[in-house]
């Protein structure tokens, strides 16, 4: 099953972590994915019931300061954080053609590209739930 994504990034966009040690930046074009994901990976490495992401083709990432350190946190790709404040950037699958997910909440301006759906929903923890009616899926799309 899969969602309809029709979200466009019409000028640069840029984030960072807390600290301020490392800073990125996303060139315009389509945003592949945006959504939330409840499963039990995101909400360990991030300490929160839910990470809110979003999609890009790997070309039109680029980390401006910094260098993030690496998680394995499974068999097919590495999750990028700040060494210095513990903040979770991206998500990046091992395969350089596949999208590299980034955090939302990194964004300077997190609103420029709101969720669309929610994924491994079955992951949910009970006393969490958002006040949307955006899909809800038990695994990944």
């Amino acid at each position: 099953m899969s969602c309809k994504n029709e979200i466009e990034l019409k000028s640069l966009a840029a984030g960072g972590c807390l600290c301020g040690a490392i800073r990125y930046r996303i060139a315009p074009g389509p945003v592949r994915e945006s959504g939330y994901c409840h499963c039990r990976t995101c909400q360990r490495q991030s300490g929160a019931p839910a990470v809110a992401f979003f999609a890009v083709a790997p070309g039109r990432f680029d980390y401006l300061k910094g260098s993030p350190a690496g998680l394995r946190a499974s068999d097919h790709a590495t999750r990028e954080f700040c060494s210095s404040c513990g903040t979770y950037l991206v998500f990046r699958e091992d395969d350089a053609a596949a999208t590299i997910a980034i955090n939302t909440a990194t964004l300077d301006e997190p609103a420029l590209i709101p969720p669309l759906y929610h994924i491994y929903h079955d992951s949910r923890i009970g006393w969490f739930e958002t006040a949307d009616d955006l899909p809800r899926h038990a695994r990944g799309l």
